[in-house]
């Protein structure tokens, strides 16, 4: 992996409010000013029409901050994207003209490389114009830009520069419009001492697919990602989490499994890529093989291995697959039970060396393993809502999950008196993804969120 990308928190430092009371003080906005008409407002993309030019990691792999540029003619009028106190900019570096909106929720919105502006500082609505593009090379405004084009950035309320395509739809302030703009950060999810969750200061794509692994006793987990269809690793530096790139390309959005075996230490990386499973691995360089297994387009499935035999449970449209890599190849068997179409499910290596798995299926999780010569499903007393995400790890007796309950955080376990299903007692934005580091059955439970 020869190129680090880390996120860097912005240069500018003339806004250093965090929340809304404090950005509307530093403004002399009113919180009455600052919320008005913004309940139920979401973030816009007023370039969606225009070509892009560069992206946000052509950026970043080139050792900027990140940033999108739109191909666009000089002196096109520029939307804000949501309301918010709009400031102006004349001398921001190599940035040149710089229209910022900064929104009731402290996040920022700004426009580099301008002509011109449309009027002075004041408070804007979404969709007034705020100025006019430029980047004509040498002309005033364009700072260090080469030709015509607008430069688009994001930067949150805690100063981490960030994807605006990322939060197109998400809430500009008030009580209405989606999530929290924050809630992309990487979380840090453990149970040593007890149970603790922590966000980082990193923000990650919302189509991010990713899974943690564990680089050894004692160190912080770590993930391999799907970043924007590049396989990145996700790791805490010393200077905070940040990314690296393999080099290798993904289908955006792909689903994706680690794992990091005793026969293996380089974390191995699964994905569904064009109705196929694909295994990527470290050999001397990361290498990326389709194998032999096919599935459906409405496809689950969860990795695991034993020594260096890998297995797997699918659900490939309402039929539970065991799916295995040995010396011979790749293998898919029908196991002959149903499932839930889509619905999620988790595979582990017990200590005892039996394939064990749950599933999150009509509203119950289901314990399935094999015996006497067949594979069993079998629903347990524990009940959370179908569609949540899940994440599952060995554990000594059955499998156990962590469960994100529409926001509350939730341990399953099983014990010889039954099944338990408790509310850790911390909380997250729903639909915030789980994934547990792969350890041994005895140690404490490690993992990210996203």
């Amino acid at each position: 992996m020869s190129h680090e990308f880390r996120r860097r928190f912005s240069r500018r430092s003339f806004l250093q409010a965090g929340g809304i009371a404090a950005g509307a003080a530093a403004f002399g906005m009113s919180d009455a000013l600052a919320s008005t008409s913004l309940a139920g407002e979401v973030i816009s993309n007023p370039f969606a029409g225009y070509s892009i030019s560069d992206g946000w990691w052509d950026h970043v792999s080139r050792g900027s901050l990140g940033g999108i540029d739109y191909v666009m003619g000089v002196g096109t009028p520029l939307p804000a994207c949501a309301s918010g106190q709009l400031l102006i900019d004349w001398n921001n570096g190599t940035g040149g003209y710089t229209a910022t909106v900064v929104m009731a929720n402290g996040m920022r919105s700004q426009y580099l490389h301008l002509s011109g502006f449309n009027g002075g500082e004041r408070y804007v609505r979404q969709g007034e114009i705020v100025g006019y593009s430029g980047g004509a090379a040498g002309a005033p405004g364009s700072g260090s830009s080469t030709g015509p084009h607008l430069h688009w950035h994001m930067v949150t309320a805690g100063g981490t520069r960030v994807n605006p395509h990322d939060y197109v739809g998400s809430g500009s302030g008030g009580t209405g419009g989606g999530l929290p703009l924050e809630d992309r950060r990487l979380g840090h999810l453990g149970t040593a001492g007890g149970w603790a969750h922590m966000l980082s200061n990193l923000v990650l794509p919302g189509n991010t697919t990713y899974g943690a692994f564990s680089p050894g006793p004692g160190q912080s987990p770590r993930a391999m990602a799907n970043i924007d269809g590049v396989m990145m690793l996700v790791y805490a530096g010393a200077n905070g989490w940040t990314t690296m790139s393999s080099g290798l390309e993904m289908a955006p959005g792909a689903p994706l499994n680690v794992l990091r075996t005793p026969a293996n230490a380089s974390p191995q990386i699964f994905t569904l890529e064009g109705g196929r499973l694909w295994h990527t691995f470290d050999g001397n360089g990361w290498k990326k093989f389709p194998s032999s297994v096919t599935v459906s387009g409405n496809c689950t499935f969860s990795m695991t291995a034993s020594g260096t035999d890998l297995h797997g449970l699918f659900n490939d449209n309402g039929r539970l697959f065991h799916v295995w890599a040995d010396n011979s190849g790749w293998h898919k068997g029908d196991t002959g039970v149903g499932l839930q179409p889509g619905a999620d499910l988790i595979a582990v290596i017990q200590p005892d060396g039996s394939l064990q798995g749950l599933s999150l299926e009509f509203s119950r999780v289901h314990h399935i393993f094999g015996a006497n010569g067949r594979w069993n499903r079998i629903p347990t007393t524990a009940s959370l809502p179908t569609g949540i995400p899940i994440a599952g790890r060995a554990a000594y007796g059955w499998p156990q999950l962590v469960a994100n309950n529409n926001g509350v955080i939730t341990h399953v376990w099983a014990t010889s008196s039954g099944w338990m299903c408790v509310p850790t007692g911390k909380t997250t934005n729903a639909g915030r993804r789980l994934s547990l580091v792969p350890d041994d059955a005895s140690a404490p439970l490690v993992g990210l969120t996203l």
